[in-house]
């Protein structure tokens, strides 16, 4: 918010200068990265002169060119994994997470501070989510 008010003084000074035109200019002062028309007297700053601004043109993102059907391709179909080959897969996975849980709960009955036994119990109790999850 303190940005905005800069700038916007300062557009009214780039605009205020452009529109007095060069007979009379209004100067401006650039006081560190703050510009201004009335500098305070402790602060240190050095006169600029403001030239003319340029309109430019902001280039615009190219458009996708229309196809000629409006119906969009189908996607390939998604695999399948056989059920036999799932059923190995979840069991594999639900004795990773029943070994990893066995490993946590013998770490975390030697534990001693707060913190870490927090720490174990949230990490107990994700490791049985993931657990539930299986089928």
């Amino acid at each position: 918010m303190k940005h905005w008010a800069y700038f916007a003084g300062l557009a009214v000074c780039v605009h205020g200068t452009l529109a007095l035109g060069d007979e009379a200019s209004v100067p401006v002062w650039r006081c560190g990265n703050h510009y201004t028309n009335q500098p305070l007297p402790d602060q240190s700053c050095e006169s600029v002169s403001l030239s003319r601004m340029e309109e430019t043109q902001v280039p615009q993102p190219a458009k996708p060119a229309p196809s000629s059907s409006p119906v969009p391709a189908p996607k390939p179909p998604t695999p399948r994994v056989d059920a036999l080959v799932q059923r190995e897969r979840d069991g594999q996975a639900k004795e990773i997470l029943s070994h990893e849980l066995k490993r946590l709960n013998a770490r975390c009955q030697a534990v001693t501070d707060t913190q870490s036994q927090q720490r174990c119990a949230a990490d107990q109790a994700a490791l049985k989510r993931e657990l539930s999850r299986i089928p």
